[in-house]
């Protein structure tokens, strides 16, 4: 819609009377980008001289181009009235080149400017930046110290078997499963588990391994060459499932003092785990309340007073040998100590026996089974936390279990 006349010699007689198009629109309230467009119309319609001299200089030259109808940029060729006088840029000019002639001793005989206006030279830009961030902070990721905790106790949250990316179909499974189910699933679960487990002193993530259902993008395990049913790509695999844990671990600093975090590698995820390591490092790695552990060791050992702990996914050692392996890797901790627990996963079941003294205990996965297990595993879908004593062991455990899938015999009337 073309502006009238008055509209743009208001625009014009703001800009004369305050100097230059920001002032103007200051004092107006009128839109910088308005405005502007207000005086380049203006001038193209030739309600106003488009530049004004160098104090001290005369205009020999001055030609413009007009796009639209609207000036997008300004070429002013000026000379000396007399002497060669001090240079200011026009309000609301900034320069954008110069040309000069010298003679041989190097005097400047000519010089020419290219000027343009309604744009904010670098000063004046810093200091709009600068302005606009005032009242501006950086989000804040500091959790709050739970109030009332108990140092004496370790709760132990067990991850077995996330396998996330799985894929599964209900025709098949009875149930559909892929990575935004996952995350959705871990998500509501384990909030409810924080909710139920006691405020101690100590959290330790214990991530039992195949957190990734694939290593690569190939679809297969890494060692068997076992094909596998994949819902999402791996490189949004690991972007998802380094968010979930580093939610999983915010949580955490809310029942407790500080967390300690230990990533194992399963058979499924070889090498993927690593990913998830660093990148939950690389978040916590300036939180004085986050202490993720840095080794690469198929086993693991954790002492809390008077009870030693143990944890491998699974896939090397069997049930029945993971007493013998504390025994061997831990003598001086397992001398020292009256109690003695080993947890894994791997097997997708609940199973617990007792193993020279030692609690070896196998936890269930969240994840549905896909196609190639479909049958195989009849367990239940549960998380669980163990809170530990420093001296008398065990001394409880919250457990949120998920209803089963419930197929449906064909029924041929």
């Amino acid at each position: 819609m073309a502006l009238s006349p008055d509209v743009l010699q208001e625009a014009v007689d703001l800009v004369r009377e305050h100097g230059t198009i920001i002032a103007a629109s200051r004092a107006s309230g009128i839109k910088r980008s308005t405005l502007q467009d207000r005086v380049f119309k203006a001038k193209a319609a030739g309600l106003f001289s488009p530049v004004q001299p160098i104090p001290g200089f005369d205009i020999s030259r001055y030609s413009s181009t007009v796009r639209n109808g609207q000036v997008v940029s300004e070429s002013i060729q000026q000379k000396p009235a007399e002497a060669m006088g001090r240079f200011n840029v026009p309000d609301g000019h900034y320069v954008k080149g110069v040309s000069a002639l010298v003679d041989a001793e190097g005097n400047v005989k000519q010089q020419w400017l290219k000027t343009a206006e309604g744009q904010l030279d670098p000063l004046t830009l810093a200091e709009t930046i600068k302005s606009a961030f005032e009242e501006w902070s950086p989000p804040s990721f500091e959790v709050p110290m739970p109030i009332g905790t108990d140092a004496d106790l370790l709760t132990i949250y067990p991850i077995a078997d996330a396998h996330l990316g799985l894929r599964a179909v209900a025709d098949e499974s009875g149930a559909d499963f892929d990575l935004a189910i996952a995350a959705q699933r871990f998500r509501e679960t384990s909030a409810r588990l924080f909710d139920r487990s006691p405020n101690s002193g100590t959290g330790l993530i214990l991530q039992l391994g195949d957190w990734t259902h694939v290593d690569d993008d190939l679809a297969l395990t890494p060692t068997s060459k076992h094909t596998l049913q994949v819902s999402d790509r791996l490189l949004d695999i690991v972007k998802c499932g380094v968010d979930i844990m580093k939610d999983y671990i915010y949580h955490a600093l809310t029942k407790h003092e500080r967390v300690i975090v230990k990533c194992l590698k399963g058979n499924h995820d070889l090498h993927a785990w690593i990913s998830l390591y660093v990148g939950i490092s690389e978040h916590f790695r300036d939180n004085e309340r986050v202490i993720v552990d840095s080794g690469a060791a198929d086993y693991w050992f954790f002492r809390w007073g008077s009870t030693l702990i143990g944890a491998h996914h699974g896939h090397r050692l069997k049930p029945d040998e993971m007493a013998g392996a504390m025994a061997m890797e831990c003598r001086q901790d397992w001398g020292e100590t009256d109690y003695r627990i080993f947890l894994h996963g791997h097997l997708h079941h609940l199973i617990v026996k007792e193993v020279l003294g030692v609690r070896v205990e196998c936890f269930r996965t969240l994840a549905e089974a896909d196609q190639h297990h479909s049958g195989k595993y009849g367990s239940g879908k549960s998380l669980t936390s163990i809170t530990i004593h420093k001296t008398d062991g065990e001394d409880g455990r919250s457990l949120i279990n998920l209803p089963p899938v419930k197929k449906r015999a064909v029924k041929i009337d």
